[in-house]
């Protein structure tokens, strides 16, 4: 199990997207919320969902789950 974040901050990304990132992420934001531990990134993105519409992975940390 990962431990997950979402960025509250939308504006650092292209598309103004809330992304999700996983523990270790070489990119992970100073402003975030932990979404808690889970067994793959698509959990994780769904939890994000009820803090935030517009959510996508991080590009860099969970590729699999980065769709925009």
């Amino acid at each position: 199990m990962d431990e997950y974040w979402v960025n509250n901050n939308a504006d650092t990304n292209p598309h103004n997207d809330h992304e999700v990132h996983k523990e270790g992420c070489p990119v992970m934001p100073n402003d975030k919320i932990p979404l808690g531990f889970y067994n793959d990134c698509e959990s994780a993105v769904q939890k994000a969902r009820e803090y935030y519409l517009r959510v996508d992975g991080c590009i860099r940390c969970i590729p699999e789950c980065h769709t925009s």
